[in-house]
């Protein structure tokens, strides 16, 4: 009996296929079948200025991404250094915190839409309206927290690691 079963398909790992079977839940064949021409056809339907806005967008918030997760890293490196105290620790906790809010900004600024939400012909420019307006803004807001909080833990390090509360009595 010949194999029907597609080439591609035997390549994959169980783990694939179990993301690719809760990932796929709830679509029809058609449309995964349909996936890459859908793809392709939004991004062909695209205009060209709108597309470049998203992949800037993309490439800055990976940047601001790439600051925030380093923040955190040197944060946690640097607190038994300057958390002497449960008050310290909770400003460092509290810091990193703050930190994780504008990564989860920045991701939501690097996040793809389905490809049912992107249909152009059915939305005409909406979803991409809302879209541009949604990630710039959040970007801006995401760069602009990062910087001035980044300016707060600048400040605050050295208060913290050369202020000793029990010389302040």
């Amino acid at each position: 009996m010949p194999d029907t079963e597609p080439k591609g398909l035997r390549n994959h790992s169980r783990f694939d296929n179990l993301i690719f079977a809760v990932l796929s839940r709830g679509w029809r064949t058609d449309e995964i079948e349909s996936y890459p021409d859908r793809i392709d056809r939004h991004s062909s339907e695209m205009p060209t200025r709108i597309a470049e806005s998203f992949a800037n967008i993309d490439s800055k918030a990976t940047g601001v991404l790439t600051h925030v997760s380093l923040m955190i890293a040197g944060l946690g490196l640097v607190a038994p250094l300057v958390a002497t105290n449960d008050v310290e620790t909770g400003i460092v906790v509290f810091e990193i915190g703050v930190y994780l809010l504008i990564a989860i900004g920045c991701l939501r600024c690097l996040s793809i839409g389905r490809v049912n939400d992107m249909d152009i012909d059915k939305n005409g420019m909406a979803w991409m309206r809302h879209e541009l307006f949604l990630r710039r803004e959040l970007y801006r807001l995401c760069v602009r927290a990062a910087i001035g909080f980044t300016l707060i833990v600048f400040l605050l390090l050295p208060v913290m690691f050369f202020w000793k509360p029990e010389r302040a009595l």
